[in-house]
């Protein structure tokens, strides 16, 4: 008897466990949905676009860009990227 009442104690323990866990999974998926969502509504209001990790260096001018907002072409399977399509013609007329 005392060997099952372990055994029993021993599987709530681990089922709490388990959902405790599963709990703090949950709430760190909600929270990243939060925090996007907080960041587009910020983008919205402000009207300019939030930092962004993508970022990418101007092949003529060597700024930094936004991956999504740099001007690229390819040639020959190189891909080149530029901050602006000035920069693109002033490169491509050198």
């Amino acid at each position: 008897m005392n060997f099952i009442l372990r055994f029993v104690i021993i599987l709530f323990i681990f089922a709490f466990i388990v959902y405790v866990f599963k709990m703090l999974a949950r709430l760190s998926f909600r929270l990243r949905g939060t925090i996007s969502d907080v960041q587009k509504l910020r983008e919205q209001v402000t009207g300019r676009p939030v930092a962004s990790a993508d970022m990418e260096r101007c092949s003529a001018c060597g700024a930094f860009i936004s991956s999504r907002d740099a001007v690229s072409i390819s040639s020959r399977n190189t891909v080149r990227i530029f901050c602006s399509a000035e920069c693109m013609r002033a490169h491509v007329a050198k």
